[in-house]
């Protein structure tokens, strides 16, 4: 019994050498401790994980790149996603983290291509956990706030440097312009907030039952909870879409009504009935 504790702790042994020095980002000590686990045993489950994980420390990252270059690199460092999660667990972003940055260098020169959004630096840096260097690569993008990837990143950045409460503009905007993607990456920003709000929204919003009926997440967001209008007014006019539109007369409808102006909400109150006769309901009902 003794001997068969003694063998599996040498398997153990074996393989924490080995993630030690990948962990240290020794190559060749890798490589070593690899050979030795393969010759001791040779069908352990996570030779291929090692081999991976050492043939990606092999992989040089030298800038500037071509987008052909770039896209092989990205593809390969997503490929050692899963493999690093299986051998580092909980440390895996941190150890996958250098070589984002490292891609995010040496294609900084690439322009933006919507056609191409992965490889931008923006979103490899969000991969890194480095928030402010993406938003700095976000902003030096032409016309960021018009288009959907780039805002996308800032909502990650926003949301990682600061909480909820200054993204719900970006997210207005990102709702109003793709709906679909804005209900991903909210439903993946995993906000407390966010997301009962989501739950709620997808209870009791009578849409189309498409993806497009998170464009309305916003103007039904404002009738749940008014105290977030300040933080929407921010929200950038986009093309101006019947959501988009419905929004705005909330907003106007709450300013109104802090103001007391009660001929002009009579009329701003049948706008929004005219806009959508389920908000409009469900404005009255928190009216009475």
């Amino acid at each position: 019994m003794q001997l068969d504790i003694f063998e599996h702790s040498r398997d153990v042994t074996l393989r924490n050498a080995v993630v030690e020095a990948l962990r240290r980002r020794d190559a060749a000590a890798a490589a070593g401790a690899i050979a030795e686990l393969t010759a001791e045993y040779g069908d352990d489950s996570m030779l291929p994980a090692f081999h991976l994980l050492r043939e990606k420390l092999l992989l040089p990252v030298h800038g500037p790149l071509s987008w052909d270059s770039a896209a092989e690199i990205a593809r390969v460092t997503e490929l050692v996603t899963a493999p690093a999660s299986g051998v580092f667990g909980r440390e895996a972003d941190a150890w996958l983290a250098p070589f984002w940055v490292d891609l995010a260098a040496a294609i900084r020169a690439l322009p933006f291509d919507p056609r191409r959004e992965e490889l931008h630096a923006a979103p490899m840096l969000l991969r890194a956990g480095e928030w402010e260097q993406a938003r700095a690569c976000v902003h030096a993008i032409e016309s960021w706030r018009r288009q959907p990837a780039p805002l996308q990143w800032e909502i990650v950045a926003t949301a990682r440097i600061a909480g909820l409460d200054p993204v719900w503009p970006f997210l207005a905007e990102l709702a109003w312009m793709a709906p679909e993607r804005a209900a991903a990456l909210a439903d993946s920003l995993g906000l407390p907030e966010l997301t009962a709000l989501m739950r709620t929204f997808d209870r009791e919003f009578e849409g189309e039952g498409t993806a497009d009926d998170f464009a309305w997440f916003p103007a039904w967001t404002l009738v749940a909870h008014p105290r977030l209008a300040r933080h929407f007014q921010q929200a950038q006019t986009g093309a101006r879409s019947p959501p988009e539109r419905c929004a705005q007369l909330l907003m106007h409808l709450l300013a109104l009504e802090r103001q007391g102006r009660h001929n002009e909400l009579v009329a701003a109150r049948k706008g929004l009935r005219d806009a959508h006769s389920m908000l409009f309901a469900r404005y009255m009902d928190s009216r009475s």
